[in-house]
C-alpha cells in the first residue's frame, strides 16, 4: 500500500467514524483559536471543504477539515510561540510614533527620494521634508510657510502652508485604520517572511495593488511600496526653512510685496491651461468610445496626450479604441508604451496586460499573449471572491466610469459587487474555454461551488486557452466585457 493509499484509507476510516456533521466541523473550527492559525491557513480550510462538496465528497468533510484543522494548528504553534500578526497592532503602535523617515532608491542604492515627516497628536502629518534628486525638486512645510527649491531653475517658492501642501502618507495611522475596518477585501497577510533579509510580515494592501512589510516586533512598517521606512529623531534644523544663497525668491504669502516671475513660472501657467484643454479632450475621449466610435475616440485620444504625455488612461483607451477598430499592431504598440512607463516605477496594472493580451491574440501571436494571461490570471481568480481587486478591469471596461477627473453628466459609479463577479466570470471564461456554471441570479451555494471550481482549476491546470465565443455570465444591466 502506498503513502497515499494509506492516508487515504486513515481519512476513510476517520470519516466512516464520525460521519458528515458539520456541525462538529464548526465546533472544531470555532476552537481553534485564530491566532494559533494564520488566516492563509484558515483559508486553505474553508477552501478545502468546498472542494470536497463540489466534488461530492460530503462524507469525508468532517474528517478531512478536523484533521488539517489539527495539522494546521499543530505545525503553527511548533513554529511559533509568539500571538499572530494582525493589523490592529500596527494601528495602535503608529498612535506612538512621531517621526517617519521614507526613502526610495533607485536600483544603484541612490537616493531618488527622500522625506521626513512629523506625525502630529491626530495623526496627520505635521511638518515636512521632502528631497527629490533625480526632480530637482526640494520642500519643507513648517506648518506656517512652505519652501519650494527647483535646484535646477535656480528658484524659491515661498506659499502659506494653508495654501499649499506636499504628502507622502498624510495620516499613515489613519490609512491602516482603514484596512482595519475594511477586513479581507482590503487587505491580506502572510507571517514571518523575509523581506531583504529580516523577518517580517507581508501585508498586501488589495486595493492600492502594493505590497508592505511590517517589523514583527515593533508591529510598523518598513517598507511600503518602493519606499523604506524607519523611525529615528530627524537631524537637528529638518525642518528649518533656510534660503539658498543667490536664488530667485517668488513669495506667493499672503501680504507679502509683488514679485517678478521668472519664464519657466509663466510657461508652467500656460501649461496648466492647456492642461485643461487636454481634459477637455480626454472627457470627449470617453464619451466616444463608449459610443463606438473608435476612430473618434483614438483621435481624441491622441491630442490629449500630445499635451499629457504622462495619462496613463489616456494611453491604455486609446489602445482599446484601435483594438475595436482591428487596428491589432496600432492597439499593441500603445498599451506595450503605457505597460512600460509604469513598469519604471515597479508597477503594474493587472487589466493593462489583459487588454494587451487580447490584443496579442487577435494579431495571432498567441505566445505572446499567453505571456501576459499567465501573470493577471491569479488576480483574476482572486477577484472572484474579493470585487475590490477587480477595481481596474472594471474601470477599464467603463470609458464612463466616475474617475480620473471625469465629472460629467453621463458618468456613473462603480458596478455592484454582484455585476463586478459576473464580469470578472466573463472574463475568465474568453481566455480560459472555461464554464464552471456561475449565474448572477442563482443561488449563494451554486455560485460558491462555481468560485471554488475556478480556484481549483487554477492549482491544478490554469491553461489559458482563448475563447471568443464563449457563453458568458448575464448581467442584471448591460454591461460587456472588453472582448471584440
Amino acid at each position: 500500500m502506498t503513502g497515499q493509499e494509506h492516508m487515504e484509507n486513515k481519512l476513510k476510516q476517520l470519516g466512516n467514524a464520525i460521519g458528515s456533521d458539520d456541525s462538529l466541523v464548526d465546533s472544531v473550527m470555532s476552537r481553534v483559536d485564530a491566532g494559533f492559525i494564520r488566516q492563509t491557513s484558515r483559508a486553505r480550510v474553508i477552501r478545502l471543504k468546498r472542494r470536497l462538496i463540489m466534488n461530492g465528497l460530503t462524507k469525508f468533510v468532517a474528517a478531512a477539515v478536523i484533521a488539517v484543522a489539527a495539522v494546521l494548528a499543530v505545525a503553527f504553534l511548533h513554529k511559533s510561540a509568539t500571538p499572530a500578526y494582525a493589523i490592529d497592532q500596527t494601528v495602535e503602535a503608529l498612535k506612538n510614533v512621531r517621526y517617519m523617515h521614507a526613502v526610495r532608491r533607485d536600483r544603484a542604492g541612490n537616493i531618488e527620494d527622500e522625506r521626513w515627516v512629523e506625525i502630529g497628536p491626530d495623526g496627520v502629518q505635521a511638518r515636512y521634508r521632502q528631497d527629490a534628486p533625480e526632480r530637482n525638486f526640494f520642500v519643507v512645510d513648517d506648518q506656517q510657510t512652505v519652501m519650494v527649491h527647483h535646484p535646477d531653475k535656480n528658484t524659491v517658492i515661498l506659499y502659506d502652508a494653508q495654501d499649499k501642501c506636499w504628502t507622502w502618507i498624510y495620516a499613515p495611522g489613519k490609512l491602516f485604520q482603514q484596512l482595519a475596518d475594511g477586513g479581507p477585501d482590503y487587505y491580506s497577510v502572510e507571517e514571518n517572511v523575509q523581506y531583504k533579509g529580516q523577518p517580517a510580515h507581508h501585508l498586501r494592501w488589495v486595493v492600492g495593488d502594493m505590497d508592505i512589510y511590517i517589523d514583527p516586533e515593533t508591529k510598523l512598517p518598513i517598507a511600503h511600496g518602493d519606499y523604506e521606512i524607519s523611525y529615528e529623531e530627524p537631524p537637528e534644523g529638518t525642518f528649518d526653512i533656510v534660503i539658498p544663497d543667490g536664488v530667485v525668491v517668488v513669495d506667493k504669502r499672503p501680504g507679502a510685496p509683488p514679485s517678478e516671475e521668472p519664464e519657466w513660472m509663466i510657461e508652467e501657467r500656460k501649461k496648466e491651461e492647456m492642461d485643461k484643454v487636454a481634459q477637455g479632450y480626454f472627457e470627449d475621449a470617453r464619451r466616444a468610445l463608449a459610443a463606438g466610435n473608435y476612430a473618434e475616440a483614438a483621435e481624441l485620444f491622441t491630442k490629449t496626450v500630445e499635451i499629457q504625455p504622462g495619462r496613463n488612461w489616456a494611453w491604455f483607451w486609446m489602445g482599446i479604441a484601435l483594438y475595436k477598430a482591428g487596428d491589432y499592431d496600432a492597439a499593441i504598440y500603445r498599451l506595450s508604451k503605457v505597460i512600460d512607463a509604469i513598469r519604471k516605477h515597479d508597477l503594474t496594472i493587472p487589466s493593462y496586460q489583459f487588454a494587451r493580451a487580447l490584443a496579442y491574440q487577435a494579431k495571432g501571436m498567441t505566445d505572446m499573449a499567453k505571456l501576459d494571461m499567465e501573470k493577471v490570471l491569479p488576480k483574476m481568480i482572486q477577484a472572484l471572491r474579493n470585487t475590490r481587486a477587480a477595481w481596474s478591469f472594471d474601470l477599464a471596461d467603463d470609458p464612463l466610469r466616475r474617475a480620473d477627473g471625469f465629472r460629467s453628466e453621463e458618468c456613473h459609479e462603480a458596478p455592484t459587487k454582484e455585476q463586478s463577479l459576473a464580469m470578472m466570470i466573463n472574463r475568465l471564461r474568453l481566455i480560459t474555454g472555461q464554464n464552471f456554471g456561475y449565474d448572477p441570479h442563482a443561488t449563494d451555494e451554486d455560485n460558491e461551488v462555481a468560485i471554488a471550481a475556478w480556484e481549483a482549476w487554477l492549482d491544478s491546470s490554469g491553461e489559458i486557452r482563448f475563447t471568443p465565443d464563449a457563453e458568458l455570465a448575464p448581467m442584471s444591466e448591460p454591461q460587456e466585457p472588453m472582448a471584440k
